[in-house]
């Protein structure tokens, strides 16, 4: 059976009212898909939901698929009242690019739901740019489900189209400031170090053809949007 009749079948025609995506990352999301189904399980007129679940257990107060494609998940989001992802960047940027204001929330990396802390900086970033409802806890997630349901039009904002040019001058600018964060994982910086100190050893003998290490990144990862990103 293809991921694509799965999908089919599991949606049965219908157009989820809330999405949830937690992307395809092999670490455990659980802790989101308990919120989720624990706010469902309090419903009275349960609305319907379709949660991609990943790597992480099936819900048991949704509708449930491992996973799909981007097209696919692109349209739901499109379709739905509400859409929840985790805080990767490109699971809040697919979700900007329909015309969702996404809740995002990050992954802990205490709870092993992560390697490191970037998504909670990343979340919080694009929160500050009116990009993200960022949620921290299980209360808050509650709130703004109850929120988004009672008025989906706060939760629906103009899409924010890919443009390389504009992406790279503010990623790098906001990079710069988790770099120069003090409360940031040392191993961030020792990151970035590396990626700066590669990028000179390749650009030696170029003169102004030498690159910026953080723009080909960003140019790249933009390039490469066609897959589910954690």
């Amino acid at each position: 059976m293809t991921a694509l009749t799965l999908l089919q079948e599991t949606l049965d025609g219908v157009q989820p009212e809330i999405v949830v995506s937690v992307g395809t990352d092999l670490h455990l999301f659980n802790r989101l898909i308990d919120w989720v189904d624990d706010w469902l399980g309090s419903q009275e007129d349960r609305p319907t939901c379709l949660v991609q679940y990943g790597a992480s257990r099936a819900p048991r107060n949704a509708l449930g698929v491992s996973r799909m494609s981007r097209d696919e998940l692109l349209d739901l989001y499109a379709g739905a009242k509400v859409v929840v992802v985790q805080g990767g960047p490109g699971s809040i940027l697919d979700a900007r690019e329909v015309g969702a204001l996404p809740i995002a929330v990050p992954r802990w990396p205490e709870n092993q739901e992560v390697v490191d802390g970037h998504q909670i900086a990343f979340t919080e970033t694009m929160e500050r740019h009116g990009e993200v409802v960022a949620i921290h806890s299980e209360d808050q997630l509650r709130w703004s489900l109850d929120a988004a349901l009672e008025n989906p039009d706060c939760f629906r904002k103009a899409p924010r189209i890919s443009d390389p040019t504009n992406a790279t001058a503010f990623l790098e600018a906001e990079i710069e400031k988790l770099i120069n964060d003090p409360r940031n994982p040392q191993m961030l910086k020792k990151a970035w170090s590396m990626m700066r100190s590669r990028s000179s050893k390749a650009n030696e003998g170029r003169g102004s053809r030498a690159t910026n290490p953080v723009g080909k990144f960003v140019r790249t990862s933009i390039d490469n949007r066609g897959l589910q990103q954690p």
